[in-house]
């Protein structure tokens, strides 16, 4: 297979070759879907042809999509293009050991600081049954922001500990006894006796790799490869004391265990040459040259104390101080037309004018109202019943559903006017955009994120309830919503990171009354929500940046009366809160035909659902708007309450029996 720049492989664009080893080719491509810079390794068609080449191929595909750590090369894809197999791995920026090498020896220093990434990288590795046989300075790679990632697995051999989880028990064992894999040079007696690998192989490479950055020389080269296997075998290398000046004994006795002939004699795993070289340069001034005498790193112990005595009274300190919360100074109305305006969609705003939903199901309007009031306007569209639930960052379009069904089509109408357009196949329960006008999205028990066009619907996470209600922090990394019982009561807020980890709850309901709607101020400090109880609803306010060490913020009362609010939105100055006001009443009326008019049934009383005793002298009616159960005489008088909050009584009847 010819890669040329601008050869596609799937959503790949070449752009350049990078190199050649022993298991592949190596190019510079592009991911056009996630507009990043990739490396991709493609095996050439007459490897391709070989079983064996492709059978180590697919398993380094396999062990290195088994591993996450920060040492070990991240794998993104593997694919097929025309019978040639291809891994796209992330693309690295530095060079390798060898690139660094050929330059000269590493200080001691550097050297053993650089093995420590090294062993942390094998353990890891270790730890997932993965052997990689083949460690080298060629696959060792030193990133430009000093991390080191160790490469290609292509020789991995798979083992099975007894431990072994499920997704390494089922990859298969590969190498047969007598079969010889590796880099001459680099390989353990075991192995070039054709005997299995395990974890103490790799240990003895990487003494192979310590020795050669410590001298610049390999510990084992000789004329033929012959006689380079037979070193291995028989021989030891010259002392490093011989080769290097001022060389910590520590050190040395570090490379010679990793080198025993035996594998029982070799360090057993590499956390423990990871920790030995760790204890090394953490250690005390006498182990490298060049660091402060003793009384001298006495007294920089001694600055170090007090400086961490003061930072740790700072801290507790700031511990203690209560994290600042909004205060609302003052109401302000901004409509005055008496239409309903809290059944339908979120409120939302560009800072200079505010969109809402007004009227009633069937019905429904977008409107629009300037920031600071005024008489309302509607924004003209083709969709009936059309219910936003977010506005674009840049204010061009509303996102939305139309209809009246729990789960719908998500369409983007153009503000001020303009032709609706579907967000490709979406379909759900709620949505909200993220700042680059990404969609997160809600449908039946799942949190799902889709590009900004609709298409490529991932699923995110899954959740214990129905999620409706979320709200990307403007920084687009966290993300609140709203988590409903099977019976449609509200049951907590909950927030989790955006790519799906951390899912925690910020608020329950039995906590504190029935909350919902969480939106967050432009700043990304708090989450302002609503939260009804005994039949009113108020906005709270939660701080969400608890800060290192600090205890955990709880929620701010931010309203009390005498209006219940809903629908909150935080203006995009951070200083105004937006939200639906409405005075609840309940009264009842009888139509007195004489007059032909609506007079009170019960003057006084805030009153619904009544029930009329078999002799009509006395009614139990439900209070608005807290649902206590009362009950009176027929013309109001000698009131009684009969239950009380948090109990809500609905529709009261008298017993016929």
């Amino acid at each position: 297979m010819q890669l040329v720049a601008g050869f596609r492989l799937g959503s790949y664009e070449i752009i350049a070759p990078l190199g050649a080893g022993g298991m592949g080719e190596v190019y510079r491509a592009r991911d056009a879907v996630l507009k990043r810079d990739v490396a991709i390794k493609v095996l050439p068609p007459n490897w391709s042809r070989d079983p064996e080449r492709l059978r180590r191929f697919e398993l380094e595909a396999q062990s290195t999509a088994a591993l996450n750590h920060p040492n070990i090369v991240s794998i993104f894809h593997v694919g097929q293009h025309d019978g040639c197999p291809y891994i796209v791995t992330e693309l690295l920026q530095g060079e390798t050991l060898r690139d660094r090498l050929r330059r000269g020896p590493m200080r001691p220093r550097e050297a053993c600081d650089f093995g420590v990434d090294v062993a942390r990288g094998l353990a890891a590795a270790h730890d997932a049954g993965i052997v990689h046989r083949d460690l080298k300075p060629e696959n060792l790679f030193l990133t430009k922001d000093g991390r080191v990632k160790i490469l290609d697995f292509g020789l991995a051999k798979l083992t099975q500990p007894e431990c072994a989880d499920a997704a390494t028990a089922t990859l298969p064992q590969q190498t047969e006894a007598g079969q010889v894999f590796g880099t001459v040079g680099y390989m353990a007696p075991e192995q070039v006796r054709g005997s299995a690998a395990d974890p103490r192989s790799d240990i003895f490479a990487f003494g192979v790799v310590l020795h050669e950055m410590l001298t610049g020389q390999r510990a084992f080269r000789k004329a033929t490869s012959a006689e380079t296997l037979s070193a291995i075998l028989n021989e030891d290398p010259l002392p490093l004391a011989q080769l290097v000046q001022d060389l910590p004994p520590a050190l040395q006795r570090i490379v010679s265990r990793c080198l025993e002939k035996k594998p029982e004699r070799r360090f057993q795993h590499a956390s423990d040459l990871g920790f030995a070289l760790e204890a090394l340069s953490n250690g005390s001034g006498t182990a490298f040259p060049g660091v402060p005498e003793a009384a001298a790193q006495r007294r920089w112990i001694w600055i170090a104390a007090v400086v961490a005595v003061a930072v740790a009274v700072t801290l507790f300190v700031w511990w203690r101080q209560p994290p600042a919360v909004p205060v609302v100074e003052a109401v302000t109305q901004l409509t005055s037309d008496g239409e309903v305006k809290a059944n339908s969609g979120n409120l939302v705003t560009d800072g200079s004018r505010i969109y809402f939903g007004e009227g009633t199901l069937g019905s429904y309007r977008i409107m629009q109202v300037a920031a600071t009031g005024g008489p309302t306007t509607v924004i003209p569209t083709r969709l009936a019943n059309f219910q936003f639930t977010a506005l674009s960052q840049d204010g061009a379009y509303l996102l939305g559903a139309a209809g009246d069904a729990f789960a719908l089509p998500f369409w983007a109408v153009p503000l001020p006017s303009g032709e609706p357009r579907l967000f490709g196949s979406i379909v759900a329960q709620d949505a909200d955009l993220f700042p680059d006008g990404r969609i997160l999205f809600c449908l039946g028990n799942d949190l799902y994120i889709a590009e900004k066009d609709g298409s490529q619907p991932r699923k995110l996470l899954g959740v214990d309830g129905v999620p409706v209600e979320p709200s990307v922090s403007p920084d687009g990394e966290r993300l609140v919503f709203t988590v409903w019982s099977p019976a449609h009561r509200p049951v907590s807020i909950d927030e989790v990171k955006a790519d799906g980890s951390d899912l925690h709850v910020l608020v329950r309901t039995r906590d504190a009354g029935c909350v919902c709607c969480a939106r967050w101020t432009p700043d990304g400090r708090y989450i302002v929500y609503q939260n009804r109880h005994e039949g009113r609803s108020d906005l709270w306010v939660l701080p969400m940046q608890s800060g290192f060490l600090r205890r955990s913020p709880s929620p701010v009362q931010l309203t009390n009366g005498p209006l219940s609010y809903a629908k909150p939105v935080v203006g995009r100055d951070g200083k105004h809160i937006f939200a639906v006001g409405t005075e609840a009443r309940g009264e009842l009326v009888r139509y007195d035909a004489n007059s032909k008019q609506f007079l009170p049934l019960l003057p006084g009383a805030h009153a619904f659902d009544p029930s009329y005793s078999a002799d009509g002298q006395w009614v139990a009616y439900t209070a608005y708007p807290d649902h206590a159960l009362w009950r009176s005489r027929s013309d109001g008088t000698d009131p009684l309450q009969l239950t009380f909050p948090p109990d809500q009584v609905f529709a009261p009847s008298r017993r016929t029996s």
